[in-house]
């Protein structure tokens, strides 16, 4: 079931120039895409989307950090490994499972549906193509990424559970972060503010 599905997804790659570029691009994309988005989230002066921002970095790194031992316990060859298919980057031939990309993705999506962002319902579709997108591109099977989702929702969950416990990390962050803005001419001008 998995490698069929795998097959059907893959099986588009290849065919449409326009496709595969846009599937690379939304593969390669993700991590450059999610630090520009948690940085977005950060920098806009409200204190509401600040605390969604560090709630995204806990459940990353809870999440990654899951992933991390997971790869270190249990290795899955990767779909070019165990099978021909239609390759379209290149990739380490590390473990599979589960997919750090749709681990990092759909931690952030889950996080803002979970804080009600009026992001999150765009962040889940952006999430839910580069995961396709990791299938079709050939590096992954549907596995890696249903594992990925089912990963940073526990995590995701367990953060926003939890908020209580790590708030005071926050509020030194917020403390910090008025000083810095304080001693930082550029970040304290009236532009940045304008876009609350």
């Amino acid at each position: 079931m998995n490698y069929s599905l795998f097959k059907l997804i893959n099986g588009f790659a290849g065919k449409s120039e326009v496709l595969d570029q846009a599937m690379i691009i939304l593969s390669k994309s993700a991590i450059i895409i999610a630090i520009g988005l948690v940085m977005y989230l950060w920098f806009l002066n409200k204190n509401e989307r600040k605390y969604t921002a560090f709630y995204i970095g806990l459940t990353l790194i809870l999440a990654l950090g899951s992933n991390y031992i997971i790869h270190a316990f249990y290795y899955h060859p990767r779909p070019f490994i165990s099978h021909h298919v239609v390759k379209l980057i290149s990739h380490s031939s590390d473990s599979s499972f589960v997919s750090d990309h749709g681990t990092l993705v759909f931690s952030i999506a889950f996080i803002l549906l979970m804080r009600k962002d009026r992001l999150a319902k765009f962040t889940l579709l952006w999430a839910i193509l580069v995961g396709l997108s990791r299938i079709y591109v050939g590096v992954h099977y549907p596995l890696d990424i249903i594992g990925a989702i089912i990963l940073s929702g526990i995590t995701s969950l367990v953060v926003i559970k939890t908020a209580s416990l790590t708030n005071p990390i926050m509020k030194i962050l917020m403390k910090l972060n008025e000083f810095i803005v304080r001693k930082v001419p550029f970040l304290n001008n009236k532009e940045l503010k304008s876009l609350d």
